[in-house]
């Protein structure tokens, strides 16, 4: 799988935003409207090794899956929802003329799936639906002063992009504005940063 760039994962975002007028906690359905693609609901299977699978692309169908089998979940979690659905947008924008040639592999039925994994194509959509839910400018312009910490902060941003709270403390360690301390809390800044009163060995 060919390598794509943060900036061009940023760029690529950042596009969608400007073409669709977005606003944070966009409707992620009506984004699929906008993109000409379709929506269904049916049941896939969790892989047998544990996990679960949330949702798939049909590339040549121009269909979005959620996994029916977890309709419960998907549906009392918004956030989890909408970034499944920006998961598979990555895959259609990133991977679907790779994914029509062949080149991505694919599972059952000729999807793609999306779950846990390292996978090059998986790991570059799941950073494409932090990027295109969380955009950097805006967050950086609701964040809480310097020097906050524990998860009240982190679910409060997670709230205004209709996120859950593990995929925005993602996107603020990768960008550096937050780390976890030794005890699992969120506090901001990257770790080790002087001030903190916290030191790390290596």
């Amino acid at each position: 799988m060919a390598f794509i760039a943060s900036a061009a994962l940023d760029a690529r975002a950042a596009e969608v935003w400007r073409r669709h007028r977005l606003a944070a906690g966009f409707d992620a359905e009506a984004l699929l409207d906008a993109l000409g693609l379709g929506l269904l609901w049916e049941v896939l299977p969790d892989p047998p090794e544990g996990g679960s699978v949330w949702g798939a692309l049909l590339a040549h169908e121009r269909t979005v899956v959620l996994n029916e089998a977890h309709l419960q979940v998907l549906n009392e979690n918004e956030g989890l929802r909408r970034f499944t659905i920006a998961h598979e947008v990555g895959h259609w924008l990133l991977h679907a003329d790779a994914i029509r040639a062949g080149t991505v592999p694919m599972l059952s039925g000729g999807r793609t799936w999306c779950r846990g994994g390292s996978g090059d194509p998986e790991r570059q959509a799941e950073m494409f639906a932090g990027r295109l839910l969380i955009p950097q400018d805006l967050l950086s312009d609701v964040l809480p002063g310097a020097g906050w910490q524990g998860w009240p902060p982190v679910y409060g941003l997670a709230e205004t992009f209709a996120v859950t709270a593990s995929a925005m403390l993602r996107r603020l360690e990768e960008l550096n504005l937050a780390h976890r301390d030794v005890s699992g809390i969120p506090r901001s800044g990257r770790a080790g940063t002087p001030g903190q009163g916290v030191l790390f060995a290596d």
